[in-house]
Order: C-alpha cells, then structure tokens, then sequence
C-alpha cells in the first residue's frame, strides 16, 4: 500500500472545528534557496488562515520550525508535530506533506548540502532553542558583510541538536487489512472503541490486530491512539481550546487523566506547552 493512499485521513480538520473552507496551498519549487557561499537561508510564513504543502522535496536540507502556532508534517511514513522550541529536520530529498493551523508563524530554514556534515539522514525532531530562532530571523533581515553572515549562520549550525523530549510523531501503519481503523482514528481521535471492537470491525482476531501494530509501528494500538490523541490536543491547544474541553474532543473522560496521559508522552502539562503555542 502507498502511503499517498492514506493521504486524505492524514491531516483532517478536527470535526468540531469550525465550517470547514479550502486552505490555500504554498507551491514547493524544485530551486535552491542557498546562495554560495552561505550556509543557510531562512523562509517566513505568517498567513492568518491555515495553509496547506502539497507533497514535495526540496535539493537542499529543510528545517521547519515555528514562532506560534502548530505545524502537522507528514514525513517518512510518520506524522510530525511542530511547536515552538521543537523543529522537524527534513534531509534533501525526502518528500513531505504537511498543514498548518490558524495564525501560525511557520519558518523553514534550508540549508546547503554541502556544507552540512552530520548524519542527519533521515527527518528527526531538533530543539530549536529561542537564541538560534532570533538568530535566523535576525540574520535574514539585518545587514551584514559576507563574513558577519557566514560567522552568524555558523552559530545557528553548530547551535541546533538533535531533541528526543516534547517531540511527537505518529507513525503510520501501512497494512492494508487496518487501514479502516488507522483512517478513522487519525479523523476521530476521541472514537473509544477497544482493541476487540476494532478487531471485530475488520473482521479479524483481536491478537491478529496486536501482530500487527506490533510489526508495522512497534507499538501496541492503545499507544499508538495516544500518541494521534496527544497530537490532536497539541493542535486543540494551540488553537486556545482549554485543557478540560480539549480532553473532552480527544476521548478523555476526564481532565486528569488527559493531563497524565500528556506529560507522560509529551513531556510537559497542556497548561505548560500552551503558555508557548
């Protein structure tokens, strides 16, 4: 199964949003955006309403972060959320997919290939610390003499680590015989249904569905729907939803539970990580 196929359940509108209306798209180009002999440029997005990036790839590495607001990636077969203080490092080359919310400052940063000497690979979360983010923007509109520029985007280079805390990415399982489930739980987070209702659904054993989850995405189907509810309520949150809604829209019977099940896999309280969307 292509994972294009899955494509339309991927990203939804959450289904108590507002009326739903077309996002424009952002068109990728197949130029560079790093001119010789720099290290680095960097992109601003700041539409009032949600955009939409159509499946591309870019020549040279992107690093997509933001200022406010969330970001869904799909890369790699896995979908990405970024916030601000975590980007989503994409390596030349590797197509992606991805929307944003209302009034996101989106930001990608494109980086030259040839300049650029870790093993970064494939698309990995990278903390972006707020010294490099008023750098980068710093540098795409101050004045500076070549050298000024190339010591300044250095910084930023050797600034930028790799973050395995308050990253959330979703992989996405890819057997043809789940991909009801994986359609509709992606469209309704809060949808309770258990391992052997789904298993009766798709006409299956419930120990056949655990197979395989446990081989596509290495993780059991209740972590795997924690993991799209976490994400969902990132996007609730930015949006200014409050914490006890956001647990109700996302299949929570109650706040504290939502609460625990967030820090656990987030690594900090809906009340803490909304205080930066």
């Amino acid at each position: 199964m292509s994972l294009l196929a899955l494509r339309p359940a991927l990203i939804p509108e959450a289904p108590h949003t507002r009326a739903p209306r077309p996002a424009p798209s952002i068109p990728a180009t197949p130029e560079h955006n790093v001119r010789t002999p720099y290290l680095l440029t960097t992109s601003v997005h700041e539409p009032h309403r949600a955009v939409t990036w159509p499946p591309h790839a870019h020549p040279e590495h992107e690093l997509l972060w933001t200022d406010r607001g969330v970001v869904t990636m799909l890369a790699a077969g896995r979908q990405w959320t970024v916030t601000p203080g975590i980007g989503l490092w994409i390596p030349a080359g590797f197509e992606h997919e991805g929307a944003t919310r209302d009034n996101t400052e989106a930001r990608a940063t494109y980086f030259a290939t040839a300049s650029w000497d870790r093993p970064w690979d494939e698309p990995v979360a990278v903390r972006v610390v707020p010294a490099v983010r008023e750098l980068l923007i710093h540098i795409k509109r101050a004045r500076m003499t070549e050298a000024q520029r190339l010591r300044a985007q250095q910084v930023c280079v050797d600034m930028l680590e790799l973050t395995h805390s308050a990253q959330l990415d979703v992989p996405i399982p890819m057997d043809r015989r789940i991909t009801l489930l994986v359609e509709m739980v992606l469209h309704d987070p809060a949808d309770d249904r258990s391992l052997e209702q789904w298993a009766s659904l798709l006409n299956m054993t419930a120990r056949t569905l655990t197979r395989i989850f446990t081989a596509e995405v290495a993780l059991s189907f209740a972590q795997w729907r924690r993991l799209v509810r976490m994400r969902a309520a990132i996007g609730e949150l930015a949006d200014g939803a409050s914490v006890k809604s956001v647990a109700h829209r996302v299949g929570y019977s109650t706040t504290s539970a939502f609460v625990t099940a967030f820090r656990k896999t987030v690594g900090c309280t809906p009340g803490e990580l909304a205080g930066q969307l």
